[in-house]
């Protein structure tokens, strides 16, 4: 899949939230979407997701213009985890990717929900029988990030996928992201940097609506191995906050 986007632009009534954003990717690009809080982040996955509707600009998707209304064949070939997954509580993790499964007709889906279940869910064989309103937040995660792989997606869109999990189930997540990456553009949003590092291999950095950064890992290091907490705050260089006295904070009772 190639992707390209043109002078994307989104505002809220007077304010702008994305101001001419253009780029190209294709598939076995991973790229790290990065930028303070409010930068806009949310909003680009959205219209990536045509939840929302650039107010400039377009979406091309392997030369095809996209309207406001994505066709069901494009949006067959896309997975997103955007906001939050949002699932069927009242169903098991099973039974929810069977019903994931009949949504993008996949008729014979039982070997691919067993295997991605079994990989993600390191107790599986014990709440196999167990509704998801059960589950603990990292287990939902989990289970939203196999209903997006599930279909074999050729975008793949997730925003903060590691909210949740703890060390070990993040370890299984970036193993099936990693072994994956070939076989999709993927875009991820992490505010675990680590996480970012191990899997981007392209960088979006957005902040005050603009786009700050577009490029390889490499070209944002400058071919260094730069930290990139430290990059990314050298690029950005927050407004320092006025001076505070917090002697009270650390003063002796």
């Amino acid at each position: 899949m190639e992707l390209t986007l043109q002078n994307l632009t989104k505002t809220f009534g007077p304010k702008t939230v994305l101001r001419d954003l253009s780029l190209t990717a294709g598939s076995g690009m991973c790229v790290g979407v990065l930028g303070r809080n409010g930068a806009g982040k949310s909003t680009f996955f959205n219209l990536l997701t045509n939840v929302l509707l650039p107010n400039q600009g377009q979406i091309v998707i392997d030369g095809e213009a996209m309207g406001e209304t994505f066709p069901v064949a494009v949006k067959r070939r896309m997975g997103a985890l955007v906001n939050q997954g949002y699932l069927v509580e009242e169903l098991t993790a099973e039974e929810y990717l069977q019903f994931v499964a009949r949504i993008y007709e996949l008729p014979d889906a039982q070997a691919r929900i067993a295997s991605l279940l079994a990989h993600l869910l390191e107790d599986y064989d014990t709440v196999r029988g167990k509704r998801l309103s059960t589950f603990s937040t990292g287990m939902k995660q989990r289970v939203a990030i196999a209903s997006c792989l599930l279909h074999r997606p050729e975008l793949l869109i997730l925003d903060e996928p590691f909210n949740g999990l703890d060390v070990f189930a993040a370890d299984r997540v970036l193993s099936l992201l990693r072994s994956y990456q070939p076989q999709a553009l993927t875009f991820i949003s992490s505010h675990n940097l680590g996480h970012i590092e191990q899997l981007a291999t392209h960088l979006l950095i957005i902040d005050e609506s603009e786009v700050k950064f577009w490029g390889t890992m490499d070209e944002f290091a400058h071919g260094e191995r730069a930290d990139l907490g430290d990059a990314l705050l050298q690029l950005l260089h927050p407004a320092t906050n006025q001076a505070q006295d917090l002697t009270w904070l650390t003063s002796q009772r």
